[in-house]
């Protein structure tokens, strides 16, 4: 959200003047100097940075996915440990074009439908911000 958040921002901050959209080969580059677009920026990262911390702690174990103990009608407690299933995925825009991945397919598909609607935001910026 806090990505999504900072693009929004970002988007609003080129609509208004603050910012510059130019394409560089097929590379998009924003570059702006007003209050919303560092805001957008500060977004993107605190984004980025607190989501690659959440895959990390997730990996080395640091959630504890055990169930509490519970008693059943003997009054014996029954451990029960479920095994969760880590699901993960990703997005890359290499210029216009988004690479999707994911640890399942239903993710892939989601992170492609997110980066189809990303790129075609961009390339609308681009063509409206040269006309």
């Amino acid at each position: 959200m806090l990505f999504l958040g900072g693009m929004c921002l970002i988007a609003a901050s080129v609509a208004t003047g603050e910012a510059a959209l130019s394409l560089v080969v097929i590379i998009p580059v924003i570059s702006g100097t007003g209050g919303v677009f560092l805001l957008g920026m500060l977004l993107i990262v605190t984004g980025l940075v607190l989501g690659f911390a959440l895959v990390v702690m997730g990996q080395t174990g640091w959630e504890d996915h055990q169930e509490p103990e519970r008693t059943d009608e003997s009054g014996l407690h029954q451990a029960r440990r479920e095994k969760r299933e880590a699901r993960y995925g990703g997005m890359v825009l290499i210029g216009p074009v988004p690479i999707a991945f994911g640890s399942n397919m239903r993710i892939a598909i989601a992170m492609l439908v997110v980066g189809i609607i990303i790129a075609v935001v961009t390339l609308a910026l681009i063509l409206f911000t040269f006309n």
